[in-house]
């Protein structure tokens, strides 16, 4: 009977240590599941992050490289360009060849070939042109037709020269003067260029007579480049 009493005390007192002990465990394990779904969570949102900032970064990689492509294929194109000159001029003397000194003009094309000559650039060019003059009131009109070169110094000082057919016979055509390049295409940011100086023309054979002659005047250019 002892024995008895002694087993039921024993349970009165184990049985609720027990389902204090369980109910505990059942407590603490929704913070640990809940602990470890936020460190999920965190991992997946820093990879997440990770990739954003990866594919920002190429992005903007990729976006740096055009614009470099961008600038090269626009220097080259610059480099590469032609240009169209229109000159006009108002000639001040004349050989004996002429009654009135011939006014017209010259059409000068500049390519993109040349070289450098120590401080200078030399490009080379072609030139035509058509002039009206007189000889004993008769109409007189050379025309000239050339190949030659330019010759720059310091985008300012110029001075070019073109051989080949002055009137009816060989002859030269010679420009010189300065170029306001700097201040129309650097300072203005247009894409022309003016040129103010002296122009010549000498042929040996002006009229077709065996008469070395010429003119010249004061010539002002436009070039255009494209």
């Amino acid at each position: 009977m002892k024995n008895k009493n002694y087993i039921t005390k024993y349970l009165i007192i184990i049985l609720p240590l027990l389902f204090i002990n369980l109910n505990a465990q059942d407590q603490a394990d929704p913070i640990k599941e809940t602990t470890a779904t936020e460190e999920v969570e965190s991992t997946e949102a820093t990879a997440e992050a990770e990739e954003t900032e990866s594919t920002e970064a190429t992005a903007e990689e990729v976006a740096v490289a055009e614009e470099a492509d961008e600038v090269e294929e626009l220097v080259v194109k610059e480099e590469l360009g032609f240009s169209v000159g229109v000159a006009p001029s108002i000639g001040l003397v004349k050989g004996a060849t002429f009654t009135n000194v011939p006014m017209g003009v010259t059409l000068v094309i500049t390519t993109p070939y040349g070289f450098k000559l120590g401080p200078l650039d030399f490009t080379i060019s072609a030139a035509f042109g058509g002039y009206q003059g007189e000889f004993e009131e008769e109409a007189f009109n050379p025309s000239i037709m050339g190949v030659g070169g330019n010759l720059t110094l310091a985008n300012f000082v110029f001075a070019e020269g073109h051989a080949g057919i002055v009137g009816e016979g060989p002859g030269i055509r010679g420009f010189a003067g300065v170029s306001l390049e700097y201040l129309m295409k650097k300072g203005l940011g247009l894409p022309v260029n003016i040129l103010v100086g002296g122009e010549g023309f000498i042929s040996t054979n002006m009229a077709g007579a065996g008469n070395a002659s010429g003119w010249g005047g004061l010539g002002v250019r436009l070039d255009y480049d494209f």
